[in-house]
Protein backbone atom coordinates (compact mmCIF):
# COMPACT_ATOMS: atom_id res chain seq x y z
CA UNK A 1 0.00 0.00 0.00
CA UNK A 2 1.13 3.41 -0.89
CA UNK A 3 2.72 5.46 1.93
CA UNK A 4 1.87 9.39 2.15
CA UNK A 5 5.04 11.58 1.42
CA UNK A 6 4.89 12.83 5.32
CA UNK A 7 4.19 9.71 6.82
CA UNK A 8 7.13 8.46 4.80
CA UNK A 9 9.72 11.35 5.86
CA UNK A 10 8.51 12.33 9.46
CA UNK A 11 11.43 12.95 11.03
CA UNK A 12 13.23 10.09 12.96
CA UNK A 13 15.30 11.80 15.42
CA UNK A 14 16.50 15.19 16.45
CA UNK A 15 18.65 15.52 13.50
CA UNK A 16 15.98 15.83 10.85
CA UNK A 17 13.89 18.30 12.48
CA UNK A 18 13.83 21.21 10.35
CA UNK A 19 13.42 25.28 11.41
CA UNK A 20 12.71 24.25 15.38
CA UNK A 21 16.75 24.55 16.67
CA UNK A 22 15.89 26.43 20.15
CA UNK A 23 13.26 23.46 20.99
CA UNK A 24 15.51 20.48 20.09
CA UNK A 25 18.61 22.33 21.78
CA UNK A 26 16.32 23.05 24.96
CA UNK A 27 15.39 19.05 24.80
CA UNK A 28 18.63 17.57 24.49
CA UNK A 29 20.61 19.78 27.08
CA UNK A 30 17.28 18.71 29.27
CA UNK A 31 17.84 15.08 28.56
CA UNK A 32 21.92 15.44 28.79
CA UNK A 33 22.07 16.98 31.91
CA UNK A 34 18.85 15.05 33.74
CA UNK A 35 16.60 17.73 33.60
CA UNK A 36 13.92 16.13 32.32
CA UNK A 37 10.66 17.52 33.14
CA UNK A 38 7.32 16.15 34.42
CA UNK A 39 4.97 17.74 31.99
CA UNK A 40 5.34 19.86 28.61
CA UNK A 41 2.77 21.95 26.57
CA UNK A 42 3.74 21.93 22.43
CA UNK A 43 1.88 24.58 20.88
CA UNK A 44 2.60 26.00 17.44
CA UNK A 45 0.48 26.10 13.95
CA UNK A 46 -0.31 23.21 12.15
CA UNK A 47 2.50 21.15 10.75
CA UNK A 48 5.26 22.25 12.89
CA UNK A 49 6.35 19.06 14.26
CA UNK A 50 4.52 19.35 17.51
CA UNK A 51 3.53 15.43 17.20
CA UNK A 52 6.95 14.25 15.61
CA UNK A 53 9.45 16.28 18.26
CA UNK A 54 6.65 14.44 20.75
CA UNK A 55 7.40 11.39 19.59
CA UNK A 56 11.47 11.86 19.51
CA UNK A 57 11.69 12.83 22.51
CA UNK A 58 9.84 9.82 23.70
CA UNK A 59 12.29 7.94 21.86
CA UNK A 60 15.13 9.60 23.36
CA UNK A 61 13.74 9.29 26.48
CA UNK A 62 13.32 5.45 26.88
CA UNK A 63 16.38 4.52 23.84
CA UNK A 64 18.26 1.79 25.94
CA UNK A 65 21.90 2.73 24.36
CA UNK A 66 21.75 6.47 24.13
CA UNK A 67 24.42 8.25 23.48
CA UNK A 68 24.71 12.13 23.24
CA UNK A 69 20.68 12.64 23.22
CA UNK A 70 20.39 10.60 20.05
CA UNK A 71 18.47 7.54 19.79
CA UNK A 72 20.35 3.98 18.96
CA UNK A 73 17.11 3.13 16.32
CA UNK A 74 18.24 -0.52 17.19
CA UNK A 75 17.12 -1.11 20.52
CA UNK A 76 13.57 -2.72 21.46
CA UNK A 77 12.42 0.42 22.72
CA UNK A 78 13.32 2.48 19.80
CA UNK A 79 11.66 0.01 17.19
CA UNK A 80 8.85 -0.45 19.25
CA UNK A 81 8.17 3.84 18.58
CA UNK A 82 8.82 3.68 15.37
CA UNK A 83 6.53 0.73 14.24
CA UNK A 84 3.75 2.46 16.80
CA UNK A 85 4.10 -1.12 18.75
CA UNK A 86 5.19 0.24 22.28
CA UNK A 87 2.67 0.30 25.10
CA UNK A 88 4.61 2.91 27.04
CA UNK A 89 4.06 5.48 24.79
CA UNK A 90 0.27 6.30 24.76
CA UNK A 91 -0.67 8.28 21.94
CA UNK A 92 -4.34 10.35 22.86
CA UNK A 93 -6.79 12.34 20.45
CA UNK A 94 -8.32 15.17 23.00
CA UNK A 95 -10.45 16.12 20.02
CA UNK A 96 -12.20 12.33 20.47
CA UNK A 97 -11.89 11.44 24.11
CA UNK A 98 -12.29 15.14 25.45
CA UNK A 99 -14.56 13.66 28.62
CA UNK A 100 -14.01 13.29 32.31
CA UNK A 101 -14.19 9.46 32.17
CA UNK A 102 -11.15 9.21 29.83
CA UNK A 103 -8.83 11.33 32.23
CA UNK A 104 -9.96 9.67 35.42
CA UNK A 105 -8.95 6.29 33.20
CA UNK A 106 -5.68 7.84 32.16
CA UNK A 107 -5.36 8.68 36.10
CA UNK A 108 -5.87 5.55 37.55
CA UNK A 109 -3.17 3.79 34.83
CA UNK A 110 -0.25 5.80 35.50
CA UNK A 111 0.16 4.42 38.91
CA UNK A 112 1.44 1.23 37.02
CA UNK A 113 5.23 1.22 36.25
CA UNK A 114 6.43 0.80 32.65
CA UNK A 115 6.35 -2.18 31.11
CA UNK A 116 9.34 -2.26 28.86
CA UNK A 117 11.00 1.38 29.17
CA UNK A 118 12.00 4.09 31.78
CA UNK A 119 9.06 5.94 31.23
CA UNK A 120 6.00 6.13 30.78
CA UNK A 121 5.11 9.04 28.42
CA UNK A 122 1.68 10.02 27.42
CA UNK A 123 1.06 12.37 24.02
CA UNK A 124 -1.97 13.88 24.12
CA UNK A 125 -3.10 15.78 21.17
CA UNK A 126 -5.30 18.20 20.51
CA UNK A 127 -4.95 18.84 24.42
CA UNK A 128 -7.28 22.28 24.19
CA UNK A 129 -10.48 20.18 23.01
CA UNK A 130 -10.54 18.99 26.77
CA UNK A 131 -13.67 20.09 28.62
CA UNK A 132 -13.31 21.94 32.09
CA UNK A 133 -13.68 18.84 34.23
CA UNK A 134 -11.51 16.46 32.52
CA UNK A 135 -8.82 19.77 32.90
CA UNK A 136 -9.87 19.70 36.31
CA UNK A 137 -9.63 15.69 36.87
CA UNK A 138 -5.95 16.16 35.39
CA UNK A 139 -5.22 18.80 37.66
CA UNK A 140 -4.12 16.83 40.75
CA UNK A 141 -2.15 14.10 38.28
CA UNK A 142 0.21 16.99 37.13
CA UNK A 143 0.63 18.22 40.72
CA UNK A 144 1.87 15.23 41.91
CA UNK A 145 2.70 13.16 39.21
CA UNK A 146 4.46 9.38 39.53
CA UNK A 147 8.42 9.74 38.63
CA UNK A 148 7.95 7.55 35.83
CA UNK A 149 5.28 9.60 34.12
CA UNK A 150 5.89 12.33 31.55
CA UNK A 151 2.53 14.51 30.07
CA UNK A 152 3.52 16.09 26.70
CA UNK A 153 0.59 18.21 25.61
CA UNK A 154 0.43 19.69 21.75
CA UNK A 155 -2.04 22.21 20.70
CA UNK A 156 -2.79 24.86 18.36
CA UNK A 157 -4.81 27.02 20.98
CA UNK A 158 -3.15 27.31 24.57
CA UNK A 159 -5.31 30.24 25.14
CA UNK A 160 -8.25 27.68 25.29
CA UNK A 161 -6.40 26.01 28.19
CA UNK A 162 -6.69 27.08 31.66
CA UNK A 163 -4.19 28.82 33.61
CA UNK A 164 -3.46 26.09 35.98
CA UNK A 165 -2.57 23.43 33.85
CA UNK A 166 -0.17 26.20 32.17
CA UNK A 167 1.74 26.90 34.57
CA UNK A 168 2.52 23.46 35.41
CA UNK A 169 4.08 22.58 32.20
CA UNK A 170 7.19 23.88 30.34
CA UNK A 171 5.88 25.40 27.19
CA UNK A 172 7.31 25.57 23.92
CA UNK A 173 6.40 27.69 21.29
CA UNK A 174 6.54 26.17 17.34
CA UNK A 175 7.65 28.85 14.81
CA UNK A 176 6.32 28.74 11.32
CA UNK A 177 8.90 27.06 9.35
CA UNK A 178 10.75 29.76 6.72
CA UNK A 179 10.01 29.09 3.67
CA UNK A 180 13.63 28.70 2.19
CA UNK A 181 13.94 25.61 5.26
CA UNK A 182 10.48 24.41 3.92
CA UNK A 183 11.79 24.38 0.04
CA UNK A 184 15.27 22.59 1.26
CA UNK A 185 13.30 20.07 2.72
CA UNK A 186 11.32 19.70 -0.03
CA UNK A 187 13.94 19.42 -2.47
CA UNK A 188 15.87 16.49 -0.53
CA UNK A 189 12.27 14.51 -0.56
CA UNK A 190 12.33 14.93 -4.56
CA UNK A 191 15.53 13.62 -5.15
CA UNK A 192 14.90 10.95 -2.99
CA UNK A 193 11.71 10.31 -4.86
CA UNK A 194 13.27 11.15 -8.36
CA UNK A 195 10.69 13.46 -8.70
CA UNK A 196 11.27 16.21 -11.29
CA UNK A 197 10.35 19.85 -10.23
CA UNK A 198 11.62 22.82 -10.60
CA UNK A 199 13.25 25.25 -8.04
CA UNK A 200 10.35 27.85 -8.52
CA UNK A 201 7.81 25.29 -8.26
CA UNK A 202 9.45 24.05 -5.09
CA UNK A 203 9.82 27.48 -3.32
CA UNK A 204 6.35 27.93 -4.65
CA UNK A 205 5.05 25.00 -2.61
CA UNK A 206 7.33 26.20 0.59
CA UNK A 207 5.62 29.93 0.41
CA UNK A 208 1.68 28.55 0.04
CA UNK A 209 2.15 26.49 2.61
CA UNK A 210 2.39 28.99 5.17
CA UNK A 211 5.45 27.71 7.10
CA UNK A 212 3.66 23.96 7.61
CA UNK A 213 6.25 21.26 6.77
CA UNK A 214 3.79 18.67 6.72
CA UNK A 215 1.18 21.15 4.14
CA UNK A 216 4.07 21.52 1.94
CA UNK A 217 5.10 17.80 1.70
CA UNK A 218 1.30 16.78 1.26
CA UNK A 219 1.25 19.51 -1.61
CA UNK A 220 4.03 18.01 -3.25
CA UNK A 221 2.42 14.37 -2.87
CA UNK A 222 -1.00 15.64 -4.31
CA UNK A 223 0.79 17.24 -7.17
CA UNK A 224 2.90 14.51 -8.33
CA UNK A 225 -0.19 12.59 -8.85
CA UNK A 226 -1.59 15.56 -10.95
CA UNK A 227 1.48 16.23 -13.32
CA UNK A 228 2.56 14.93 -16.45
CA UNK A 229 5.96 15.06 -16.75
CA UNK A 230 8.23 17.67 -14.88
CA UNK A 231 5.77 19.94 -12.24
CA UNK A 232 5.51 23.56 -12.96
CA UNK A 233 4.62 26.69 -10.86
CA UNK A 234 1.68 26.59 -12.35
CA UNK A 235 0.69 23.04 -11.96
CA UNK A 236 0.99 23.76 -8.11
CA UNK A 237 -1.61 26.65 -8.59
CA UNK A 238 -4.15 24.36 -10.33
CA UNK A 239 -3.45 21.86 -7.26
CA UNK A 240 -4.16 24.65 -4.90
CA UNK A 241 -6.79 26.42 -6.43
CA UNK A 242 -4.46 29.65 -6.15
CA UNK A 243 -3.52 31.80 -9.21
CA UNK A 244 -0.13 32.60 -11.18
CA UNK A 245 1.63 35.82 -9.24
CA UNK A 246 1.03 37.91 -12.83
CA UNK A 247 -2.54 37.60 -12.37
CA UNK A 248 -2.77 38.32 -8.67
CA UNK A 249 -0.43 41.58 -9.34
CA UNK A 250 -3.33 42.51 -12.31
CA UNK A 251 -5.91 41.99 -9.44
CA UNK A 252 -4.23 44.45 -6.65
CA UNK A 253 -3.24 46.80 -9.68
CA UNK A 254 -7.47 46.83 -10.12
CA UNK A 255 -7.56 47.59 -6.40
CA UNK A 256 -5.80 50.34 -6.20
CA UNK A 257 -6.88 52.04 -9.15
CA UNK A 258 -10.56 51.10 -8.11
CA UNK A 259 -11.52 49.79 -11.29
CA UNK A 260 -13.92 47.67 -9.51
CA UNK A 261 -15.98 45.67 -13.00
CA UNK A 262 -12.08 44.59 -13.82
CA UNK A 263 -12.29 42.70 -10.74
CA UNK A 264 -15.37 41.22 -10.99
CA UNK A 265 -14.65 39.76 -14.48
CA UNK A 266 -11.60 38.34 -12.49
CA UNK A 267 -13.42 36.78 -9.80
CA UNK A 268 -16.06 35.46 -12.46
CA UNK A 269 -12.94 33.64 -14.31
CA UNK A 270 -11.44 32.21 -11.15
CA UNK A 271 -14.91 30.56 -10.26
CA UNK A 272 -15.25 29.16 -14.04
CA UNK A 273 -11.32 27.69 -13.45
CA UNK A 274 -12.58 26.08 -10.06
CA UNK A 275 -9.96 28.43 -8.02
CA UNK A 276 -10.43 28.93 -4.86
CA UNK A 277 -11.78 32.42 -3.37
CA UNK A 278 -10.67 32.21 -0.06
CA UNK A 279 -7.08 31.02 -1.20
CA UNK A 280 -7.11 34.16 -3.70
CA UNK A 281 -8.53 36.39 -1.10
CA UNK A 282 -5.64 35.24 1.20
CA UNK A 283 -2.93 35.90 -1.56
CA UNK A 284 -4.36 39.86 -2.37
CA UNK A 285 -4.09 40.52 1.63
CA UNK A 286 -0.59 38.92 1.48
CA UNK A 287 0.33 41.23 -1.50
CA UNK A 288 -1.38 43.93 -0.19
CA UNK A 289 0.43 44.30 3.32
CA UNK A 290 4.11 43.60 1.11
CA UNK A 291 2.89 46.62 -0.69
CA UNK A 292 2.03 48.63 2.82
CA UNK A 293 5.80 47.46 3.73
CA UNK A 294 7.41 48.45 0.51
CA UNK A 295 5.76 51.75 0.25
CA UNK A 296 7.00 52.56 4.23
CA UNK A 297 10.24 50.28 4.52
CA UNK A 298 11.30 49.03 1.02
CA UNK A 299 14.45 47.60 1.96
CA UNK A 300 12.19 44.94 3.63
CA UNK A 301 10.75 43.78 0.54
CA UNK A 302 13.07 41.12 -1.19
CA UNK A 303 11.49 39.87 -4.25
CA UNK A 304 9.31 42.00 -6.95
CA UNK A 305 10.36 45.39 -6.26
CA UNK A 306 9.64 46.77 -9.39
CA UNK A 307 5.90 45.75 -9.22
CA UNK A 308 5.70 47.32 -5.83
CA UNK A 309 7.48 50.43 -7.43
CA UNK A 310 4.57 50.60 -9.97
CA UNK A 311 1.74 50.47 -7.60
CA UNK A 312 3.01 52.67 -5.35
CA UNK A 313 2.55 55.41 -7.75
CA UNK A 314 -1.06 55.52 -7.02
CA UNK A 315 -1.77 54.04 -3.65
CA UNK A 316 -3.62 55.68 -0.77
CA UNK A 317 -2.11 54.32 2.09
CA UNK A 318 -5.37 54.86 4.16
CA UNK A 319 -7.26 52.94 1.53
CA UNK A 320 -5.01 49.95 1.82
CA UNK A 321 -5.15 49.73 5.12
CA UNK A 322 -8.85 49.98 5.42
CA UNK A 323 -9.00 47.07 2.32
CA UNK A 324 -6.76 45.01 4.20
CA UNK A 325 -8.97 44.83 7.41
CA UNK A 326 -12.16 44.51 5.56
CA UNK A 327 -11.20 41.65 3.30
CA UNK A 328 -9.22 39.60 6.40
CA UNK A 329 -12.71 39.92 8.10
CA UNK A 330 -14.43 38.81 5.24
CA UNK A 331 -11.96 35.65 5.17
CA UNK A 332 -12.95 34.63 8.76
CA UNK A 333 -16.71 34.90 7.32
CA UNK A 334 -15.74 32.84 4.48
CA UNK A 335 -15.16 29.61 6.85
CA UNK A 336 -18.92 29.13 7.45
CA UNK A 337 -20.37 30.39 4.28
CA UNK A 338 -21.76 28.50 0.93
CA UNK A 339 -20.72 30.73 -1.63
CA UNK A 340 -17.80 32.41 -0.61
CA UNK A 341 -17.72 34.66 -4.49
CA UNK A 342 -21.08 36.55 -3.57
CA UNK A 343 -19.25 37.39 -0.30
CA UNK A 344 -16.09 39.03 -1.80
CA UNK A 345 -18.40 40.66 -4.53
CA UNK A 346 -20.58 42.24 -2.17
CA UNK A 347 -17.59 43.17 0.12
CA UNK A 348 -15.29 44.64 -2.54
CA UNK A 349 -18.72 47.11 -4.27
CA UNK A 350 -19.20 48.11 -0.35
CA UNK A 351 -15.21 48.89 0.07
CA UNK A 352 -15.02 50.91 -3.56
CA UNK A 353 -18.62 52.75 -3.13
CA UNK A 354 -17.73 53.99 0.92
CA UNK A 355 -14.75 56.03 0.11
CA UNK A 356 -16.47 59.24 -1.37
CA UNK A 357 -19.23 58.79 1.23
CA UNK A 358 -16.67 59.18 3.96
CA UNK A 359 -15.01 61.91 2.56
CA UNK A 360 -18.74 63.52 2.30
CA UNK A 361 -19.13 62.77 6.73
CA UNK A 362 -16.14 64.34 7.00
CA UNK A 363 -16.34 67.38 5.30
CA UNK A 364 -19.77 67.83 6.82
CA UNK A 365 -18.24 67.44 9.95
CA UNK A 366 -15.25 69.82 9.26
CA UNK A 367 -17.51 72.28 8.29
CA UNK A 368 -19.67 72.36 11.48
CA UNK A 369 -16.61 72.28 13.33
CA UNK A 370 -15.71 75.26 11.68
CA UNK A 371 -18.97 77.18 12.03
CA UNK A 372 -18.61 76.44 15.79
CA UNK A 373 -15.38 77.62 16.30
CA UNK A 374 -16.01 80.59 14.52
CA UNK A 375 -18.74 81.30 17.33
CA UNK A 376 -16.22 80.98 20.10
CA UNK A 377 -13.50 83.23 18.15
CA UNK A 378 -16.04 86.08 17.48
CA UNK A 379 -17.16 85.64 21.51
CA UNK A 380 -13.19 85.95 22.46
CA UNK A 381 -12.45 88.47 20.32
CA UNK A 382 -15.58 90.91 21.66
CA UNK A 383 -13.88 90.53 25.09
CA UNK A 384 -10.34 91.07 23.98
CA UNK A 385 -11.74 94.70 22.00
CA UNK A 386 -12.76 95.35 25.57
CA UNK A 387 -9.28 95.51 26.82
CA UNK A 388 -6.40 97.43 25.76
CA UNK A 389 -3.65 95.23 24.69
CA UNK A 390 -0.29 96.42 23.74
CA UNK A 391 2.03 94.39 20.95
CA UNK A 392 4.15 95.38 18.81
CA UNK A 393 3.53 96.13 15.12
CA UNK A 394 5.39 97.78 12.31
CA UNK A 395 4.71 101.66 11.03
CA UNK A 396 4.13 99.83 7.67
CA UNK A 397 1.58 97.15 8.79
CA UNK A 398 -0.14 100.52 10.52
CA UNK A 399 -0.77 102.29 7.06
CA UNK A 400 -1.64 99.07 5.82
CA UNK A 401 -4.07 97.50 7.73
CA UNK A 402 -6.58 99.04 11.12
CA UNK A 403 -5.33 98.30 14.26
CA UNK A 404 -8.86 97.76 15.25
CA UNK A 405 -9.84 94.59 13.01
CA UNK A 406 -11.12 91.62 15.17
CA UNK A 407 -7.89 89.86 13.54
CA UNK A 408 -5.29 92.21 14.66
CA UNK A 409 -6.85 92.27 17.74
CA UNK A 410 -6.70 88.37 18.27
CA UNK A 411 -3.22 88.54 16.88
CA UNK A 412 -2.06 91.41 19.44
CA UNK A 413 -3.54 89.26 22.46
CA UNK A 414 -1.62 85.83 21.01
CA UNK A 415 1.64 87.68 20.62
CA UNK A 416 1.90 89.28 23.58
CA UNK A 417 0.81 85.97 25.69
CA UNK A 418 3.47 84.13 23.77
CA UNK A 419 6.05 86.44 24.72
CA UNK A 420 5.68 86.27 28.48
CA UNK A 421 7.27 83.70 29.66
CA UNK A 422 9.19 82.95 26.05
CA UNK A 423 12.44 80.45 26.40
CA UNK A 424 14.54 79.05 23.25
CA UNK A 425 14.37 76.11 25.64
CA UNK A 426 10.99 75.87 25.05
CA UNK A 427 10.42 76.44 21.67
CA UNK A 428 13.20 73.75 20.62
CA UNK A 429 11.66 71.15 22.84
CA UNK A 430 8.05 72.14 21.14
CA UNK A 431 9.84 71.53 17.60
CA UNK A 432 10.67 68.28 18.31
CA UNK A 433 7.20 67.67 19.09
CA UNK A 434 6.13 69.57 15.97
CA UNK A 435 7.97 66.69 13.56
CA UNK A 436 4.77 64.72 14.36
CA UNK A 437 2.79 66.87 11.84
CA UNK A 438 5.00 65.13 8.55
CA UNK A 439 3.11 62.74 8.61
CA UNK A 440 0.27 64.56 7.43
CA UNK A 441 1.93 65.98 4.44
CA UNK A 442 1.16 62.53 3.24
CA UNK A 443 -2.46 62.53 3.71
CA UNK A 444 -4.22 64.41 0.30
CA UNK A 445 -7.17 65.91 2.49
CA UNK A 446 -4.88 67.66 5.07
CA UNK A 447 -1.39 67.75 3.39
CA UNK A 448 -2.67 71.49 1.86
CA UNK A 449 -3.21 73.30 5.14
CA UNK A 450 0.06 70.91 7.06
CA UNK A 451 1.85 72.09 4.84
CA UNK A 452 1.48 75.87 5.92
CA UNK A 453 2.89 75.17 9.49
CA UNK A 454 5.93 74.00 7.89
CA UNK A 455 6.52 76.82 5.38
CA UNK A 456 7.03 79.00 8.02
CA UNK A 457 9.39 79.04 11.03
CA UNK A 458 8.33 78.20 14.84
CA UNK A 459 9.67 81.50 16.57
CA UNK A 460 8.24 81.70 19.74
CA UNK A 461 6.08 79.75 22.20
CA UNK A 462 4.39 80.35 25.73
CA UNK A 463 1.98 78.19 27.19
CA UNK A 464 -0.45 77.67 24.26
CA UNK A 465 1.05 80.22 22.59
CA UNK A 466 2.55 80.18 19.27
CA UNK A 467 3.79 82.30 16.91
CA UNK A 468 5.32 81.22 13.33
CA UNK A 469 6.93 83.30 11.42
CA UNK A 470 6.74 83.92 7.68
CA UNK A 471 9.06 85.79 5.05
CA UNK A 472 6.21 87.60 3.27
CA UNK A 473 3.35 89.32 4.89
CA UNK A 474 0.93 86.75 1.90
CA UNK A 475 2.00 83.64 3.55
CA UNK A 476 1.41 85.11 7.24
CA UNK A 477 -2.25 85.83 5.86
CA UNK A 478 -2.91 82.66 4.25
CA UNK A 479 -2.15 80.87 8.15
CA UNK A 480 -4.40 83.11 10.10
CA UNK A 481 -6.87 82.79 7.49
CA UNK A 482 -6.71 78.74 8.39
CA UNK A 483 -6.31 79.36 12.23
CA UNK A 484 -9.42 77.28 12.75
CA UNK A 485 -7.97 74.41 10.84
CA UNK A 486 -4.77 74.27 12.01
CA UNK A 487 -6.09 74.31 15.32
CA UNK A 488 -8.18 71.47 15.28
CA UNK A 489 -5.15 69.32 13.44
CA UNK A 490 -2.56 70.42 16.43
CA UNK A 491 -5.76 69.30 18.89
CA UNK A 492 -6.41 66.09 16.79
CA UNK A 493 -2.58 64.97 16.77
CA UNK A 494 -0.54 66.35 19.66
CA UNK A 495 -3.68 66.24 21.61
CA UNK A 496 -3.75 69.89 23.65
CA UNK A 497 -5.52 73.25 22.84
CA UNK A 498 -2.97 75.56 21.46
CA UNK A 499 -3.51 79.15 20.03
CA UNK A 500 -1.73 79.71 17.15
CA UNK A 501 -0.91 83.09 14.98
CA UNK A 502 1.40 84.09 12.13
CA UNK A 503 3.17 87.33 11.43
CA UNK A 504 5.68 88.12 8.73
CA UNK A 505 9.17 88.49 8.96
CA UNK A 506 8.85 92.44 8.76
CA UNK A 507 6.61 92.63 11.99
CA UNK A 508 8.85 90.11 14.11
CA UNK A 509 11.75 92.54 13.35
CA UNK A 510 9.87 95.44 14.82
CA UNK A 511 8.25 92.88 17.80
CA UNK A 512 12.07 91.79 18.71
CA UNK A 513 13.15 95.54 18.98
CA UNK A 514 9.72 96.20 21.34
CA UNK A 515 10.54 93.25 23.17
CA UNK A 516 13.79 94.69 23.80
CA UNK A 517 12.91 97.63 25.32
CA UNK A 518 10.09 96.00 27.33
CA UNK A 519 12.54 93.70 28.41
CA UNK A 520 14.35 96.11 30.14
CA UNK A 521 11.90 97.47 32.44
CA UNK A 522 10.79 93.50 33.08
CA UNK A 523 14.51 93.09 34.14
CA UNK A 524 14.21 96.01 36.53
CA UNK A 525 10.80 94.94 38.25
CA UNK A 526 12.26 91.34 38.58
CA UNK A 527 15.39 92.01 40.27
CA UNK A 528 13.88 94.93 42.23
CA UNK A 529 16.96 97.51 41.72
CA UNK A 530 17.38 100.84 42.47
CA UNK A 531 17.41 102.94 39.51
CA UNK A 532 20.21 104.94 40.54
CA UNK A 533 22.17 101.62 41.10
CA UNK A 534 20.92 100.26 37.72
CA UNK A 535 22.91 103.25 35.77
CA UNK A 536 26.00 102.93 37.59
CA UNK A 537 25.77 99.10 36.33
CA UNK A 538 24.48 100.33 32.67
CA UNK A 539 27.03 98.56 31.07
CA UNK A 540 26.74 94.95 33.39
CA UNK A 541 22.83 95.28 32.40
CA UNK A 542 23.51 95.49 28.96
CA UNK A 543 25.55 92.75 28.75
CA UNK A 544 23.65 90.85 30.65
CA UNK A 545 20.17 91.79 28.18
CA UNK A 546 22.63 91.03 24.94
CA UNK A 547 22.56 87.44 26.08
CA UNK A 548 19.34 87.01 27.11
CA UNK A 549 18.23 88.15 23.80
CA UNK A 550 20.02 86.39 22.35
CA UNK A 551 18.81 82.94 23.96
CA UNK A 552 15.81 83.64 23.25
CA UNK A 553 15.92 84.70 19.38
CA UNK A 554 18.77 82.59 18.50
CA UNK A 555 21.06 84.13 16.42
CA UNK A 556 19.20 86.53 14.17
CA UNK A 557 19.20 89.45 16.73
CA UNK A 558 22.01 91.97 16.30
CA UNK A 559 22.05 94.14 19.75
CA UNK A 560 23.18 97.16 19.16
Amino acid sequence: MYQALYRKYRPKSFDDVVGQEVIVKTLTKAVTNDMVSHSYLFTGPRGTGKTSIAKIFAKVLNCENLKAAKPCEKCASCNQIENNQIVDVIEIDAASNNGVDEVREIRNKIGLVPSNSKYKVYIVDEVHMLTNQAFNALLKTLEEPPEHIIFIFATTEPHKIPQTILSRCQRFDFKRIHPKHNAKRLEQIAKKEEIKISKEAIYEIARLSNGGLRDSIGMLDQVVSYADDEITVQDIHDINGTVNKSELWEIIENLVNKELSKILVHIDVMEEEGKSVEKILQEIIQELRNLIIYTNAPEMVEDETKVYAKLQKNIDTDEIYKYIYALSETVSIMKNSANNKILLEIELIKLMNTKEKEKEEKIKEFDEYVDAQITKEDKRIKELNKETVEAPKSEKQKKESSANTKLEELKKARINNALVSVSQKARKEFAEKLEMLKELLMDPEQSKIVSLIFDGELKAISGENIVFVYKTALLAEAFNLELIALQKIFKDNLKEDYKLIAVSLDEWNDIKEEYNKKKNSYVLVEETLDLTELYKKENEIKAKEANEIEDLFDDIIEYV
